[in-house]
């Protein structure tokens, strides 16, 4: 009986059809281009088989096709139709099995081809971009850390001198060996020029060329050996030299264990302004990459998870389908059972009665076939059973094997929308932190090199301080000393004074009595010269004035 609402073309249905076109076109190139399988002929006319027709019709519920299935089963007809019937059911279950392996090589044929590839894909891919983006981080990492330990430390003005220095030595270094290699390739020549000259001196001989060297050639050519002689060993001295001064090595740090702070401060002062900045839009560059090749191989790797999901919901449809076949013939057959068992209790001996033998040979030969019946129908049963209780536990491998797959789907989808989003922010603060940190170190380095510089000039300014202060106290020395030697002045002021006093003193007396005896010789002189005239006039001599009278002036002035 027909439990739809209204009645339906019957549609038959082949189990594989469940593989549906979607799930087809997923196979890979070789596997599409797989020769079609042979069609078993025993199913080439299955469609006609009545047990295709009851499990395959849409018309029926599974509860009609159950009841179908019994009435089928059970023991009806002739033996002979009865044994077709078996045969027929035989044929469907042969039937159903050759679908289930057909499924099967569908979805072997369906398995994803790609995985390993996948694997070696995200392997190779994911990890060089890390260890790319470590690569390319690692030395502006370590660069900001040795400033930062230098800086912390206060040896970075100390670290940059013993930078200053080894540039300088390394520069003498260069120069000095650049002198020396020239003067090599000098020497070189002068081999080269010396055994020109040794082999033409060779050549002059005497009797027009045809006798030996000529005397002054072999005395040339021991000139010439002697000179090539010490520019070989020049040359000795030379590479000896030049090998010592590649084998030094850079003088030692003063700065210990921040040595190799050192050198990494000594590569962020070689390289350029220009490779610096290149150093770090190739670290965004690797960040960028690390973030697209995540997007690119976790997509893939989703995509691999979408197609094997389809796979897995596909067998499990296909598993399930087959699972309901079999239990509506389980269920069938055990109706069935019962309607035999029920023909076959119709079929024992009457009791109380006899029979002729005919109608008790029609009656056991027809109980006999029931029989046969029910013991070809209960192994069957045991098959059928035995096949339903396998798709059962297929059914749940199955379902293990989709949670699996659901569960890697979900964590696929979340790195996806959150783990790759997440590592990108956290990315874009590292490139930020190294950028910051690398700014902050300059801040902190101009910082400390104007507080070095206060200090510098806090000095300058403090000494000049002192040296003013130590003037003023110079002064007062002066002054001191001044004031000493003006109180030995005064002193000798004061004894000159009174040495000039009594000088003074004594020279008046003495130039009083001067002028007196001044005075005295000059009258006399006037004597000496008046003595021929008073002899003259008489002898008179004029009488000499008394004392204290006034002397006439020796010029008869004031008519005197």
């Amino acid at each position: 009986m027909s439990t739809a609402a209204s009645p339906k073309p019957e549609k038959k249905t082949d189990l594989s059809d469940i593989l549906t076109d979607a799930v087809r076109a997923r196979q890979t190139t070789a596997t599409a281009k797989k020769e079609a399988p042979v069609a078993d002929a025993r199913f080439a006319e299955i469609s006609a088989n009545p047990f295709y027709q009851i499990m395959f019709s849409e018309e029926n519920s599974p509860e009609a096709k159950r009841e179908t299935i019994a009435r089928t089963l059970t023991f009806a007809g002739t033996k002979e139709e009865n044994r077709a019937r078996i045969k027929e059911f035989e044929l469907f279950k042969e039937y159903l099995q050759a679908q289930r392996e057909e499924m099967a090589q569908e979805i072997i044929r369906l398995t994803d081809t790609e995985t390993f590839a996948e694997l070696k894909s995200v392997y190779d891919e994911l990890n060089q971009s890390l260890i790319d983006f470590d690569n390319r981080m690692k030395p502006l990492t370590d660069i900001i850390d040795a400033v930062y330990t230098l800086r912390t430390n206060g040896l970075t003005l100390e670290a940059f001198q013993e930078i200053l220095k080894d540039r300088k030595l390394e520069e003498e270094q260069a120069a000095q060996r650049r002198k020396l290699e020239g003067e090599f390739q000098r020497l070189n020549s002068d081999v080269h020029r010396v055994n020109g000259d040794i082999a033409a001196a060779g050549e002059r001989r005497s009797f027009f060329g045809f006798g030996g060297v000529t005397e002054e050639a072999r005395q040339e050519i021991a000139r010439k050996q002697q000179e090539l002689t010490e520019i070989q060993n020049n040359l000795g001295r030379l590479a000896k030299e030049i090998k010592d001064l590649e084998s030094r090595g850079p003088s030692a740090s003063d700065l210990g264990e921040f040595a190799e702070q050192k050198a990494k401060l000594r590569e962020l002062l070689d390289i350029s302004t220009d490779e610096h900045k290149q150093r770090q839009r190739d670290l965004v560059d690797a960040a960028l990459n690390f973030v697209n090749t995540a997007k690119e191989r976790v997509g893939s790797v989703r995509n691999h998870l979408g197609q094997m999901n389809d796979q897995v919901e596909n067998l499990f449809d296909a598993n399930n389908l087959m699972g309901t076949v079999y239990a509506i013939m389980n269920e069938g057959i055990k109706q069935a059972a019962d309607g035999n068992q029920k023909v076959r209790e119709e079929l024992q001996p009457p009791a109380g009665t006899e029979e002729d033998m005919i109608t008790k040979m029609t009656r056991e030969q027809k109980k006999m076939a029931v029989e046969q019946h029910i013991t070809m129908l209960d192994a069957s049963a045991a098959d059928t059973m035995a096949t339903y209780a396998d798709l059962t536990s297929g059914a749940i491998r199955i379902k293990t094997m989709k949670d699996a797959v659901d569960q890697q789907s979900i964590r696929a989808r979340t790195m996806h929308s959150q783990g790759i989003s997440g590592v990108a922010d956290r990315l874009s603060v590292v490139l930020q932190a190294v950028s910051s940190a690398a700014l902050g170190e300059a801040s902190a380095m101009a910082k400390d090199t104007l507080q070095q510089m206060a200090e510098n000039t806090n000095k300058v300014a403090q000494k000049e301080s002192i040296r003013i202060a130590m003037g003023i106290e110079e002064q007062n020395s002066d002054l001191s000393k001044a004031i000493d030697d003006l109180g030995s002045y005064g002193e000798v002021v004061r004894a000159a004074t009174s040495i000039t006093r009594e000088g003074l003193s004594e020279m008046r007396s003495k130039l009083d009595e001067l002028k007196k005896l001044a005075e005295d010789v000059q009258g006399d002189v006037h004597d000496a010269i008046a003595v021929n005239a008073d002899t003259q006039q008489g002898g008179i001599t004029p009488p000499k004035p008394a004392a204290g009278a006034a002397k006439p002036s020796p010029f008869n002035l004031g008519g005197g």
